[in-house]
């Protein structure tokens, strides 16, 4: 045991040194201790900061193709709705000529003078050209064009039979 006393010797005589060198090791372990911290606080806050700029920076971007959406949204509805209007205005002023056509009184005396003039012209022309040219031109054609083949087809037999023999 005399090896522990002597240490407890040395220990006593150098205790004030030791503490002292173990006050500065603390002093050293905490100023260390705060500039890791430091560090560490430095780089969230980049982190921190590069994350917002990312953040803000897509938040942006969906913010111009909302609105982009919503202006080729609106001028796809109010093309919409001029071309329904344009329509409507057509459909109004049609059925406002439809109307005031049934609507206006017309003179009975007028339309049964009209259209028995007309079917009168219309029946007599056609049936005119119809009977004065049909059968002129087929009864023509047709009596001159049989014998003619009649005869080319007797001719070319006999031509044929004397060669073949």
């Amino acid at each position: 045991m005399g090896i522990f006393d002597s240490a407890k010797k040395l220990f006593a005589k150098n205790a004030k040194s030791i503490a002292k060198d173990a006050g500065k090791l603390a002093a050293e372990v905490v100023d260390e201790a705060a500039k890791v911290t430091a560090d560490l606080e430095k780089q969230v806050e980049k982190t921190v900061a590069a994350a917002e700029k990312k953040v803000a920076s897509a938040a942006k971007t969906v913010e111009k193709k909302v609105n982009a959406t919503t202006k080729s949204a609106a001028k796809a509805t109010t093309a919409a709705t001029k071309t329904a209007g344009t329509a409507v205005k057509k459909v109004a002023k049609t059925a406002a000529k439809t109307t005031a056509k049934a609507a206006a009184p017309k003179p009975a005396a007028k339309k049964p003078a009209a259209k028995p003039a007309a079917k009168a012209t219309a029946a007599k022309k056609p049936a005119a050209a119809k009977t004065a040219a049909k059968p002129a031109a087929k009864p023509a054609a047709k009596p001159a064009a049989k014998p003619a083949a009649k005869a080319t087809a007797a001719k070319k037999p006999a031509a044929n039979k004397p060669a073949a023999k």
